[in-house]
């Protein structure tokens, strides 16, 4: 880092303590995977609850172990100081993960350094790491899109050190760890190191050390997978069998192919997202030998061709979007006016403060509620269905069972105590108007209901807890 201008070195630990603070912050999850994929597996491995609650994709063997092995690692590291605690080690998981995210970010800046033609160029890549509102969000994520674009990044370094056979083991190590984590990958990677073949006249010699490495590590990984199911089985295989053959994953919907153009508009903070879906589209049609068009198209292509789409399965390829930025400026030669970069600032600051400082699912205030009662609830009544994901984080069982809103006085008649987890405003104050309910928990504040917009909302996600006793 010596060789980094100073201002380029406050950015990149600017960018560092944003991540930190995501991790401690950002608790909860974004997909709901990175509770039943990983933290339950986990969960189960600790013995903190029995295997009945590993989901289908597990049972049916499609998934790795390396990833959750990586998080077990920790927890029983951690364990040798102190006592169990999953909100502690939820913790921990998101500092690893961020810990790899931000050194992932080093490797990526050391990968495409050359792409940087002057001094300039350097101080906004690293101006962007430490400002692009998403980043210290999904990188505190337990999710396999996280860790598997961190290894290609390390995978992709080692590409650049062609003349050293020691890095393409390092890559084929790499590359297949991003692999194992998620096997789509498998585009980006092929592409990549196609790219080097044919325009950065990558060694065959390197090549066939790197394919080597690669298929020692899924080897290792299918020794490994088999021993924890408990016969042999080959998980990518699975996978596509699972997925592809007998069409598992279309049972939770199919989309258009320009769905990810349209939710990544929504979702990526407008407008900000469009100039980043426009700087992808710019790169892709001026630029169609760059590696960083390799690296991203064939995987958003690929990807768009499949009729299931969640925005979260192209994710690795906006991790990129810092090197793409700088790449375009200084090939268009275009002179950052101090006005763009205040209204990039107004958008994408109050962006990453938001989605690090704030938890990434509000339910996980609910699970801390179960966990730290006193007393346990093993029945809680439910308005609407609700599927309890976060078994990790819960120290029992709990039967949520479904009422209608004329059941609630036969409930209340019922002897013994009762907890009604009422999902909107008008489910909320139907029970409350019993003398012997009281609410225990709520999500929001009181004061967040005193506002004149949320009382006629009585639709609005209330969420609370209210205790009866009779």
């Amino acid at each position: 880092m010596s060789a980094l201008s100073l201002k380029s070195k406050k950015y990149f630990t600017l960018m560092i303590a944003l991540h930190l603070l995501a991790v401690i912050f950002s608790a909860g999850y974004y997909n709901r995977d990175e509770q039943t994929q990983v933290l339950q597996i986990v969960g189960v491995k600790l013995g903190m609850f029995g295997s009945q609650y590993l989901d289908y994709q597990h049972l049916s063997a499609i998934r790795t172990w390396f990833h959750p092995t990586l998080y077990i690692w920790c927890a029983k590291l951690y364990l040798l100081f102190f006592p169990l605690n999953p909100f502690h080690l939820a913790t921990l998981f998101r500092l690893a993960s961020s810990l790899l995210g931000i050194t992932s970010l080093w490797y990526l800046y050391k990968s495409f350094k050359n792409t940087f033609k002057t001094e300039a160029e350097t101080n906004t890549f690293f101006f962007f790491l430490a400002t692009m509102w998403f980043l210290p969000f999904l990188h505190a994520r337990t999710a396999n899109e996280n860790l598997t674009t961190s290894f290609f990044i390390f995978g992709l370094y080692s590409l650049t050190k062609n003349e050293n056979i020691k890095f393409a083991i390092f890559a084929g190590i790499f590359f297949a760890l991003s692999f194992i984590t998620r096997f789509q990958m498998c585009v980006m990677i092929a592409t990549t190191v196609l790219w080097f073949l044919i325009f950065n006249k990558y060694s065959w010699k390197n090549f066939a050390v790197l394919v080597s490495s690669f298929a020692l590590v899924l080897g290792l990984s299918t020794l490994i997978d088999t021993w924890f199911y408990g016969h042999f089985t080959f998980t990518p295989y699975n996978y596509f069998k699972v997925n592809i053959i007998e069409k598992y994953v279309a049972q939770f919907g199919t989309s258009h192919w320009y769905e990810y153009i349209r939710e990544g508009f929504k979702s990526g903070f407008p407008p900000l997202s469009l100039v980043f879906i426009t700087a992808f589209i710019i790169l892709w049609i001026k630029f169609p030998k760059s590696l960083l068009t390799w690296v991203t198209l064939p995987f958003f292509v690929v990807h768009s061709l499949i009729g299931h789409k969640e925005l979260r399965f192209i994710f690795p390829i906006i991790f990129f979007l810092p090197v793409i930025l700088t790449f375009l400026i200084g090939e268009f030669k275009i002179n950052l006016r101090k006005s763009w970069v205040i209204a990039y600032l107004l958008l994408s600051i109050p962006a990453m403060l938001y989605t690090s400082l704030t938890p990434a699912s509000n339910l996980i205030n609910f699970n801390k509620y179960l966990y730290n009662k006193p007393d346990r609830i093993n029945k809680m009544y439910v308005s609407t269905h609700f599927d309890e994901v976060a078994k990790f984080y819960l120290k029992n069982d709990i039967e949520y069972i479904e009422y209608k809103p004329e059941e609630v006085e036969k409930l209340m008649n019922a002897s013994g105590k009762k907890y009604f987890f009422t999902m909107s405003l008008a489910d909320r104050d139907l029970v409350l108007t019993h003398s012997q309910c009281k609410k225990d928990f709520s999500l929001f504040p009181d004061w967040i209901y005193e506002f004149d917009l949320i009382k006629k909302r009585r639709t609005f996600k209330s969420w609370t807890v209210v205790e009866c006793s009779n």
